[in-house]
């Protein structure tokens, strides 16, 4: 049952695994139930010198499990296998599950573990209900849509952590002077360019200088796009469709007006909030804003005498038909069906569930950096946001915590901020970069891209 999506890797590693005597995490018959420590891997991102980004995006998970360890005595630590790479991780783990093995506990993002929804539909995600109920949750404690994301032919088979949504942030002032009224409101990630050159001013070039930016974060347009262009069910893409051609023409114009994807960033670092006060930036956006982010960047805002008088308002950036908010998950936590201390395991995501871990994600130490799913944990976020800042700005302040909350409230769907990350690294970037770069026309990127999605999705399958 769980063989396609992982047997291309197997002969290579098993002939590692002999040759190394490494079976790691495997197990056998006679282990008594529930002995020895739960096992866990992870990508020692830090240890291999790998760059992070400002959020420590790829050592989260590494970090939540070293928490857990930290506020637990020795009987119950979790026993974490180091990997120095994600590529060797899930090559090691391919073979593991083939034979019946692997680690106890899975803790991952689609980054570090990008056929979880394969390995949730086949099986190898033990079922999560049955640890529900005995313990009693109640799942309108979290979430909804967020928690749900989990749940595949109707059983839960993971659990989301920690989520984030794509907002757009702009002042009161840009908001008047570029006649962003109807712009700010219908932004999607199919028309954001289409918006931008035809409504009010922003149909004027931007500044020769690119010292005037429309968005501060530009992948997320590119990544969101794929989903809507690929029929999981016909297993083939969609590349073809005006639409598709529409919009990465669209997209080209904005990266080379900001003078390349990371032109803002290059320019400003994150002071994005004094990019807003300057009048260099049209919209702030993220697409996994979380209140922990937010608020420690936009207090700078706020905290400039500059500022006071000067609102922020905050808007979605919806789906493609511009109808869904949509939620993006980090991470997730699943346990293996193959584990003999299933019940150990879930000790783990009890813990990652409980009110005192979740009401302290919003802590800056967190090894958690998106918001909580437990509604109580916002809550407290919300609380603790309000609870600082001078007294002149508290009007204005509460104003956007609750503009943000409201749209925080208002996810209408979820998923990850990627369709599959190894596809795109595999298939999708490599083609791109050479459309962006001129080696390939947005005609023979396109062709081509159909050919080999096609080819990708029903090898997988």
């Amino acid at each position: 049952m769980k063989k396609k999506i992982i047997c291309l890797m197997t002969s290579a590693v098993l002939c590692l695994s002999l040759l190394t005597g490494c079976q790691l995490g495997s197990r056998t018959s006679s282990v008594p139930e529930e002995e020895g420590a739960v096992t866990a891997y992870a990508v020692d991102f830090e240890a291999d010198g790998t760059m992070l980004d400002d959020y420590g995006y790829y050592s989260t998970e590494l970090a939540f499990l070293e928490d857990y360890n930290s506020a637990m005595d020795s009987s119950r630590q979790i026993q974490i296998q180091y990997f120095p790479n994600i590529e060797t991780m899930n090559r090691q783990l391919s073979t593991e599950l083939l034979s019946g093995g692997g680690p106890d506990l899975f803790v991952f993002r689609d980054t570090t573990l990008p056929q979880f929804q394969s390995y949730a539909t086949q099986g190898v995600f033990a079922p999560l209900d049955t640890f529900l109920e005995k313990n009693s949750y109640n799942k309108d404690w979290f979430q909804k849509v967020i928690f749900d994301y989990g749940t595949v032919d109707g059983t839960q088979r993971f659990i989301p952590l920690e989520y984030g949504i794509p907002v757009c942030i702009t002042t009161q002032s840009l908001y008047d002077e570029f006649e962003l009224e109807n712009t700010a409101t219908q932004i999607n990630y199919q028309n954001y360019f289409g918006l931008l050159n035809t409504t009010g001013t922003l149909g004027k070039p931007i500044n020769s200088n690119f010292n005037q930016f429309w968005f501060s974060e530009l992948d997320s347009f590119r990544y969101r796009l794929l989903p809507a262009f690929i029929d999981k069910q016909q297993k083939e893409g969609q590349f073809t469709s005006a639409k598709f051609k529409e919009s990465m023409e669209w997209y080209l114009q904005v990266v080379k007006a900001q003078n390349g994807r990371d032109g803002f960033s290059k320019a400003y670092g994150t002071a994005y909030a004094s990019a807003l006060r300057d009048g260099n930036l049209f919209f702030y956006n993220d697409p996994m804003m979380s209140d922990r982010f937010l608020s420690v960047r936009i207090d700078s805002y706020f905290g400039n005498t500059e500022s006071k008088n000067i609102p922020l308002l905050s808007f979605p950036m919806k789906e493609y038909a511009g109808n869904d908010v949509c939620g993006f998950v980090g991470k997730m936590v699943a346990i293996n069906d193959n584990s003999s201390r299933k019940n150990k395991a879930w000790e783990v995501i009890d813990y990652a569930l409980s009110p005192n871990f979740q009401n302290s994600m919003a802590n800056r130490s967190s090894p958690i950096t998106g918001n909580p799913i437990r509604i109580e944990g916002q809550e407290r976020n919300r609380e603790n946001w309000l609870s600082f800042g001078s007294a002149e700005m508290k009007e204005i302040r509460e104003d956007f915590v609750d503009q943000y909350y409201e749209l925080l409230n208002s996810v209408t769907k979820c998923d990850c901020l990627t369709y599959n990350s190894m596809y795109v690294q595999e298939i999708f970037d490599p083609l791109y970069l050479e459309y962006e770069s001129g080696t390939k026309t947005l005609d023979e990127f396109i062709k081509e891209l159909q050919n080999k999605t096609g080819l990708y999705l029903k090898e997988q399958n």
